[in-house]
């Protein structure tokens, strides 16, 4: 699969004015949360390289959280996004970033994300991977903690990870992504349900980084973003579990408590 690409290295769309979550730390990771604190379903982001700030990633949260989902976007790249070269080259520094934030890092910090989640009634997780973060939804779909993932624009992974992920799997790919390495191993297995799609026309990244003013961009974005949520949908079912007291007490105030 891809590495870092030019691509995925478009800026990202102005900052949100509306964003329905909020920041703020979230198994000890600075995170934007957004959903119902008391929806039984929870679905994790793991971002690209560009961290957790980008509007269209909290964006595309808001939507998910508005089909009955309680969403976390963890800092698992801890305040140190991949930042472009000046010259020629912005992508230089790629290597040397990747050696310090290596995705098998935020697979370790995702087991502490699914403990606070589950502390708080989550039983039921979906996982959402962009780029960098398809990498380590690879990586934590080798065990049955997540009922569904979606990769997006996946970057780093290798066939291994398709042959050893034991649950739904869901690749939204750009031609330049290579997704007939997964396409090829997962149609020949049988145990695990698996959906992978090419958007011939995108690409990579597109799914959070694309112009708002071009329409053609903007619905291959929409239609991604429906393809994932109709995988989500397929897996988690969507229920309310028991609100804490703090939590009862914070919406009575009109202060909705979203840890």
């Amino acid at each position: 699969m891809s590495g870092l690409s030019v691509d995925c290295c478009k800026p990202a769309p102005p900052a949100l004015d509306n964003a329905s979550g909020k920041e703020e730390v979230f198994a000890g990771l600075p995170s934007y949360v957004t959903g119902s604190p008391s929806s039984s379903a929870a679905v994790l982001f793991a971002t690209d390289v560009f961290g957790k700030s980008n509007p269209e990633s909290w964006k595309l949260a808001d939507k998910v959280a508005a089909a009955g989902y309680f969403v976390v976007v963890p800092d698992f790249l801890r305040g140190e996004p991949f930042v472009l070269q000046a010259g020629p080259n912005p992508l230089a520094g790629g290597p040397a970033w990747l050696a310090k934030h290596p995705p098998s890092e935020g697979a370790l910090d995702v087991k502490k994300v699914v403990e606070e989640l589950q502390s708080k009634g989550k039983s039921s997780l979906g996982f959402a991977g962009f780029c960098w973060g398809a990498k380590v939804g690879a990586l934590v779909g080798k065990d049955h903690t997540f009922k569904a993932i979606v990769q997006l624009h996946p970057s780093f992974v290798e066939p291994s990870d398709y042959e050893e992920v034991k649950v739904p799997i869901s690749v939204l790919a750009a031609p330049v992504d290579h997704a007939e390495i997964a396409e090829s191993i997962l149609s020949g297995r049988k145990d695990i349900e698996s959906f992978v799609k090419i958007f011939p026309n995108a690409s990579h990244g597109w799914t959070i980084r694309y112009d708002e003013n071009n329409l053609q961009e903007v619905a291959a974005a929409e239609e991604a973003h429906n393809d994932m949520l109709n995988w989500l949908g397929k897996f988690l079912p969507v229920t309310n579990c028991p609100v804490s007291k703090e939590a009862t007490a914070t919406a009575a105030e009109g202060q909705p408590e979203l840890l």
